[in-house]
């Protein structure tokens, strides 16, 4: 029987050798294995936080639109954007900045904040500028520092723009004019002005709005979605759709830019969207440039509710909107790939899965050999 246990004794060791050294390759691969197969439930504290709100001084200011056409008479509002060092836009700066404002004519009421102001334009017809300055708060350069609004003052409409009445040209106006597709156009004449409506959306001009001795032909269409999103430019946010005015000559050709003696009437639908916000709804006029310009508008209900704006530009592309950065495009969600049916042979296993076969084989195999050792010993 020593005999027996002698002779078994060197197997013994060597699967317990066995053993021991499959033991530690095992725990040597679990040290070796990339972190990726464990961080499923692990939190990145990095991403995990939120980033901190902007703080610190100005870094620039910038207007809420940089020109706006009005009306002699009219009050408007102007309101400026502070953007702090982290480039972010925080109107919280203005607690601890001196805002100041300034205009080349008529009257500013400065809010409590210096963050927007109610301008009462003059009564005389001209070009007129608003200044706003961050002072002494602002870290950047002296034309970031400060925000400039260019208003427009037009007409209302009543005489010709030299203070004549307003005459027709000679001979006989149609009623309506065609341009080569066929689309229709209103006459709009010096002395009796012109409207053209279709459903819930209108132009419409006053008698001396059309220089003396003219006539046009205007057209207003609905030309789709509004959404100026991803122009983080912009200082609004548009909704729902843009119409568009189209201006044609007597001699039934198109007009991109004609001069009127004073301020057309524009009405468009409020979006549903917007109907929460009615005392901040803005018309806008889409500019060629890219850029929007605030009109003087308000809402009204007749019998729809509309908003209303005053222009003497055209032709001419508006929208509703609101105060407020445009939102970025949101990209759309790609369409999963199809899956192949399974037509053959599978791809081979990676390595790490075959590192692992062989060690778990290998441990069995060796606990295996120690259990059976044992068992022989003490049946011997």
């Amino acid at each position: 029987m020593l005999n027996g246990l002698r002779k078994g004794l060197p197997f013994v060791r060597g699967a317990r050798t066995v053993a021991f050294v499959a033991i530690v390759a095992l725990v040597g691969a679990l040290a070796w294995q990339p972190a990726t197969m464990f961080e499923s439930g692990t939190i990145d504290a990095q991403s995990s936080g939120s980033d901190p709100e902007p703080t610190g001084s100005i870094s620039r200011i910038t207007p809420s639109a940089s020109s706006v056409t009005t009306m002699v008479g009219e009050t408007i509002s102007l309101s400026v954007n502070l953007i702090g060092r982290q480039d972010v836009r925080n109107q919280n700066l203005a607690k601890n900045a001196n805002i100041s404002w300034s205009a080349s004519g008529g009257n500013l009421e400065v809010s409590n904040d210096g963050t927007s102001a109610t301008y009462s334009v003059p009564d005389e017809l001209g070009t007129y500028t608003v200044t706003a300055s961050a002072g002494a708060e602002c870290v950047g350069d002296a034309t970031d520092c400060s925000a400039t609004f260019t208003v427009y003052v037009r007409r209302r409409g009543a005489t010709g723009g030299d203070g004549a009445t307003p005459q027709n040209p000679p001979g006989e106006i149609p009623v309506v004019l065609s341009d080569d597709n066929g689309a229709q156009y209103e006459v709009f004449t010096p002395e009796d002005g012109g409207t053209f409506a279709s459903g819930n959306f209108s132009v419409t001009a006053p008698s001396g709005v059309v220089p003396s001795g003219e006539y046009i032909g205007v057209r207003m269409a609905d030309t789709g979605n509004a959404s100026n999103a991803g122009m983080s430019h912009h200082r609004y946010t548009l909704s729902g759709n843009q119409y568009t005015i189209f201006v044609i000559n007597a001699a039934r050709s198109p007009v991109s830019s004609y001069a009127l003696n004073a301020t057309v009437t524009v009405c468009i639908p409020v979006p549903d969207e917007l109907r929460t916000k009615i005392s901040e709804v803005k018309m806008l006029s889409k500019n060629i440039s890219g850029s929007l310009t605030v009109l003087s508008s308000s809402v009204r209900v007749a019998p729809s509710l509309i908003v209303c704006g005053y222009t003497s530009a055209l032709a001419s592309t508006v929208a509703a909107g609101v105060p407020g950065k445009p939102p970025p495009i949101l990209e759309s969600t790609p369409e999963p790939e199809p899956v192949l049916p399974v037509t053959g042979g599978t791809t081979p296993p990676s390595l790490a899965v075959i590192v692992w076969a062989l060690l778990a084989g290998t441990a069995l195999v060796a606990i295996s050999a120690v259990v059976i050792t044992h068992r022989r010993r003490t049946e011997t």
